[in-house]
């Protein structure tokens, strides 16, 4: 039997604004939570969102992004920081858009989810259970 995951575990990314973000952020957030002993499809769920997520920091904001990825007992927290203070909306989508659909996602997928400014800067944010209990 595997060792179990400590209880508090901490890991920050900075990326810089460019098209290659999201895809670093997916690999980094997989490699670091399968790592940490996370269950895979509780990894692959928080690497969809975190990729979703800065892909919107990317499109809206002309800075770096920065991933802060938490876990304490039962819960992983992703939130995702850029240098646009507006805050996000979710949009309702339909099956025939070809965008918009990152936030409608993050609602339908995490357990919990959010936003909130910060000075000049906004965080998006969510959360999963790391026991796979929803």
């Amino acid at each position: 039997m595997p060792p179990a995951p400590p209880r508090t575990w901490e890991c920050h990314l900075h990326l810089t604004n460019n098209p290659r973000a999201p895809r670093i952020a997916r690999h980094t957030i997989r490699t670091a939570l399968l790592d940490y002993g996370c269950l895979p499809e509780i990894a692959a769920t928080a690497e969809l969102l975190t990729s979703e997520l800065v892909s919107n920091a990317v499109k809206h904001s002309d800075g770096p992004v920065a991933v802060r990825l938490r876990t304490r007992t039962g819960v992983l927290r992703i939130g995702v920081m850029d240098n646009d203070p507006e805050l996000p909306n979710p949009l309702p989508c339909t099956t025939d858009e070809a965008f918009g659909r990152g936030l409608f996602l993050v609602q339908a997928l995490a357990a919990d989810w959010g936003r909130y400014p910060v000075t000049d800067r906004k965080v998006v944010w969510f959360e999963l259970s790391t026991t796979g209990d929803d």
